[in-house]
């Protein structure tokens, strides 16, 4: 299985977006999703490889966890968390995330591929992402 993460070119061109424009055309990344994938993330996925569908209540995704992002201007960085309850998507073994915008065709910003993690009721998982300048 691989392993790895990517900024992805749909989470730079949001970015820009937001940054340069008056009026911008994208939403911010507020939510995450998930997935049993396990191909290498690029920077050119524009989706998860293999999303777990219907997961949190009806939906594909989950807003990040109350008091996220974080922000970390001296060291140039911004830290992103999501919470997967013990009531959701069990009988998964969950091996990628991605943190998406809430625009009609959702944005991937970043997608990450870890080993996996085998979700029951008995399993509560905090997924946190920090994004750096490097």
């Amino acid at each position: 299985m691989a392993t790895g993460s990517s900024y992805t070119i749909s989470g730079m061109v949001s970015l820009l977006n937001r940054g340069y424009k008056a009026s911008p055309d994208y939403s911010i990344p507020s939510r995450f999703g998930i997935g049993t994938g396990t191909t290498t993330p690029t920077e050119a996925d524009k989706a998860l490889t293999t999303p777990i569908t219907s997961w949190s209540g009806a939906s594909d995704f989950k807003n990040f966890v109350s008091g996220y992002p974080i922000f970390d201007e001296a060291n140039q960085e911004v830290q992103v968390q999501g919470f997967i309850a013990s009531t959701e998507a069990n009988g998964n073994t969950i091996t990628e995330c991605g943190d998406f915008n809430t625009d009609g065709a959702p944005l991937i910003s970043s997608h990450v591929v870890f080993t996996g993690i085998t979700k029951t009721n008995a399993v509560q998982v905090y997924i946190t992402t920090t994004y750096i300048r490097s």
